[in-house]
């Protein structure tokens, strides 16, 4: 069983766990957009791991391996922050699962869960998260506040200069109360909103050495197109699945090589192109494309 498509909303990606749950399908689910990948692992249609190039989420997948977090919730933190995407792609590929597994969690109880804490976040809620703003700590409070342990970590990686989405994954015990303390410590005058400018004033300046250079996105496109003309459908998702092999999100200029060499790696001998092997013919067509151009960020 193989499934492949493009999604604008996180309920056709509800549906597509839902299918593969019902039907006790073991295999990925690949979820990507702009070169960040995520990928959930299922045994028997229950959620067993899973994989991503996203940093913070890596370090989400860290705090279920130490105890912090359970499978269930991280899946749920996951689900959040598919949410936000506008658009996307995805797969399910049937495929034995090799890799150790986290745990073994119910899915659909878990997108039952997700689902409710959706429909519980006010308004207000929705906006803040939707704005994922910078905080720092503000030198006036309204009133006492006593803070807990979770707080204590959100308030740090908050004023390390983190944003809200960053510091809720990699600090809060779950994704609503992570929002809801944000919120209230706000309003209570212990944090206070600041743009990114004022953030990066605080920071020493960036020289141009320590500037990295990526390869601009249309670049990648056009791989993309090289592959999925020469490959079929197959190749419309090797340069994700190379990426997450890879851990990054972006492909910096000093990478390209490398990036290649790993990518032509996941074209299969058998692919030709009037007789010539893929990986030959398709190996210096790439990395001249990604060659030709780069932005800086």
């Amino acid at each position: 069983m193989e499934l492949r498509g493009d999604f604008t909303s996180y309920s056709e990606i509800l549906d597509l766990l839902q299918i593969v749950s019902i039907g006790k399908k073991t295999g990925e689910v690949l979820l990507n957009r702009d070169g960040e990948s995520i990928t959930i692992q299922l045994k028997e249609g229950r959620v067993v791991n899973f994989k991503t190039n996203v940093p913070f989420l890596n370090k989400l997948k860290e705090r279920v391996k130490n105890g912090e977090v359970s499978l269930s919730e991280a899946l749920k933190f996951i689900l959040h922050y598919v949410a936000m995407w506008e658009k996307g792609r995805f797969s399910f590929l049937e495929k034995e699962i090799k890799d150790k597994p986290l745990d073994s969690v119910d899915t659909v109880t878990v997108m039952m869960d997700f689902t409710k804490e959706q429909d519980e976040l006010t308004e207000e809620l929705k906006e803040l998260y939707k704005r994922n703003p910078f905080f720092s700590l503000s030198d006036s409070i309204s009133e006492p506040v006593t803070l807990d342990r979770e707080d204590w970590k959100l308030i740090s990686l908050l004023s390390k200069g983190e944003n809200l989405i960053k510091s809720i994954f990699t600090g809060a015990n779950s994704f609503k109360t992570g929002l809801e303390k944000i919120k209230d410590l706000t309003e209570k005058g212990l944090l206070k909103e600041v743009k990114p400018a004022e953030i990066e004033e605080e920071k020493a300046p960036v020289t141009e050495k320590t500037k990295m250079a990526f390869v601009n996105p249309d670049l990648l496109e056009k791989v993309r197109e090289v592959l999925v003309e020469a490959m079929g459908p197959m190749g419309e998702f090797l340069i994700e699945e190379t990426f997450e092999d890879m851990e990054i999100s972006n492909l910096p200029v000093n990478m390209i090589d490398t990036f290649v060499e790993n990518l032509v790696e996941k074209i299969p001998d058998s692919c030709l192109i009037e007789g010539e092997s893929c990986k030959d013919r398709l190996k210096e067509q790439i990395a001249l494309i990604l060659k030709g151009g780069a932005n800086e960020s």
